[in-house]
Order: structure tokens, then sequence, then C-alpha cells
């Protein structure tokens, strides 16, 4: 079970657009994913489409011991859960801060879950906090979310001296996954700068997808819904997918996966695997059309195809079918 934060002290970043996109991609691809609401407000519950100050339950019972997890555990569906959040909690901190082990309150609420999931998304509010201390000191990582504009740039240092503060002091194995940048419009000189500092300061932290601006992405959650099921054909649906399948790469059952199409498609005659890239690129070219062609990163595009061309693969050779399931691949 893979416990991640995605954070920034800083609002209107897309923490939490982030985090429900991803956990939707992951899920519709058999990952089971938990979703975490640390923060307060509780638009992490609100973008799921749950009213959160309806609910009997939250959070707060967990780390107060008065509800079991089973209790408080939304099942939104077969593999995907979330933890809701309301204001409640934020009423309660003062009370939290005076508990002796307040640092791990969300530690000890997962690791009673022995890894029912494969992956753990914490949402985190824009302050460091109580909150973020305890979503960071619960992880075996963290996402760091930028829009490329000046005052998240100014967040990055403070953050990144809290990290080295819980690592040194509350959680030894934690580890600065990446950077993740949002709500990106590189057609402006003041994007491109802040895209170059990244590059500069963190040439190996900085993901290669990225958020474009999407109208479709704020009415996504308006409706309580990921992208994926407000418009999958969105570019707020392709650049999440793109993002999803690059933050999951190095993850062994998606290495499985993807060497397992591979596979099959090398055993294709050179005709069948001609239709199959046909197939794809004319999917892709719906995305192109919308302004694909402008990217910086060419290693998108690339990645985009062969993400199109494991879709064709999988309605062929189900990877579920063929070698989850048992039989053989």
């Amino acid at each position: 079970m893979k416990i991640i934060s995605f954070i920034i002290q800083k609002g209107g970043c897309g923490k939490t657009t982030t985090t429900v996109n991803t956990a939707g991609y992951l899920a519709l691809n058999g990952y089971k994913v938990l979703c975490v609401d640390m923060d307060p407000q509780g638009n992490l519950t609100q973008h799921f489409g749950y009213d959160n100050e309806s609910l009997d339950r939250t959070i707060l019972n967990l780390f107060q011991k008065s509800a079991s997890f089973e209790e408080v555990v939304l099942k939104r569906e077969e593999f995907l859960h979330i933890l809701p959040n309301n204001i409640d909690t934020a009423a309660a901190e003062i009370t939290l801060q005076k508990s002796m082990s307040r640092e791990y309150l969300l530690r000890d609420v997962l690791s009673s879950l022995n890894n029912e999931y494969d992956f753990v998304f914490i949402d985190c509010p824009p302050t460091l906090g109580l909150f973020s201390i305890n979503a960071l000191a619960a992880s075996h990582e963290f996402v760091l979310i930028v829009s490329p504009e000046f005052f998240p740039m100014k967040a990055i240092k403070p953050l990144y001296e809290t990290y080295c503060m819980v690592k040194n002091r509350l959680n030894h194995s934690l580890q600065f996954n990446g950077i993740m940048l949002t709500m990106c419009d590189f057609r402006t000189r003041h994007s491109q700068e802040v895209l170059q500092i990244l590059k500069k300061n963190f040439p190996h932290k900085l993901y290669k997808s990225y958020i474009r601006n999407n109208v479709s992405l704020k009415e996504a959650s308006s409706y309580g819904q990921t992208i994926f099921e407000h418009n999958p054909a969105s570019v707020g649906a392709f650049d999440y997918q793109n993002f999803s399948e690059e933050f999951i790469r190095d993850h062994h059952k998606n290495k499985a996966k993807r060497d397992y199409y591979q596979q099959k498609f090398d055993s294709l005659s050179q005709d069948q695997q001609n239709q199959i890239m046909n197939f794809a690129q004319r999917n892709l070219s719906l995305f192109i059309k919308n302004g694909l062609e402008k990217l910086p990163e060419n290693t998108v595009i690339r990645e985009a195809f062969l993400i199109e061309r494991n879709k064709v693969m999988e309605k062929i050779f189900p990877y579920r079918t063929n070698v989850l399931i048992g039989s053989s691949p």
C-alpha cells in the first residue's frame, strides 16, 4: 500500500483536483484507491459528490476513536473509497493538538488497513499546520502541486523545509516524489519562465506531464464527478490520464501490465500492428486538434500514443481476464 500526499501551502493550485482525478483514473484501471480528505473545508469530499455538512461521521471520529473505519469510509465505487472531512475537524484542532501522539493521528488510522488498498491519496489543506504534518508523517511520498505563478513558487521553500523537518524527526522514510504543474498556459512568458526555473532547480523531480487550463475540470467538480465521468473526451481528461500513467509507471503492477501489452503487440503481424497503431492515432488526433502539438515536451505525445495503443490492446487481450483471473497470458 503506497501512501502519497498531494500538498502545497497555497490555495487554488489544484491539489484537490489532482487527488480526485488521479484516484479516479487509477480506480477505472483496477487499482484500489483510498482518498483521505485532510482539509476541514472538505473540498475533496464535495468533489466526489457528497454533502460533507450532512455526514454523520468523518475522519475526526477516527482521530477521536469514536467510530470504526468501516463506519466512516464512503465506498463510492468498488475500487474508490473516501475518508470524508468537514468543518467540525477545524473546530477540534486545538483539542487534537493536546494529544500525546498528535503528529501520528492519521498514521495510526492507516496502519490498521493491512494493505487493503493499492494507493492511499491524501489531499492536504493549504497550510503547514497539524493536518499537513499528519499527512506527511503518514506518507511514503509526497507530490508538490504547483501552478506556474509567483505565489505558489514562493511556497516551495517553506514546504521543503517542513519536509526536511518531518523526515528528520517524524518519518525517516518520507520521500519527495516530484513536482506536478497545474493550470498551465505556456503561451504566456511568465509561465515559461516558471517552467524554466523549476527545470533548473528540480531537473529530476519535475513531471513531464502537466495539466492545462480546462473548463471541464471546473465543471466536473461542480457536478461531484471526476473528469473521466464528466467529460472523458476533454483536454483535462487527457492531461490527467497522462499524469496518472507517468505517476504509476514504476509501480510493479503497472509494469507487469505494460509488459504484457508489449509482448502481445510484438506477437502480432505487421499488418495487425499497423491497424492498431492507426486506430490509436485516430483517437489521439482528437486531442492534437485541441492544441497538443504546442506542448513543449514531445515525450508527452509519445507516451500518450502508447497509452492509446494499450487501450486497443486491452480490448483484444483483456488483462484482467487473461492474467489476473488466472488463465494463461
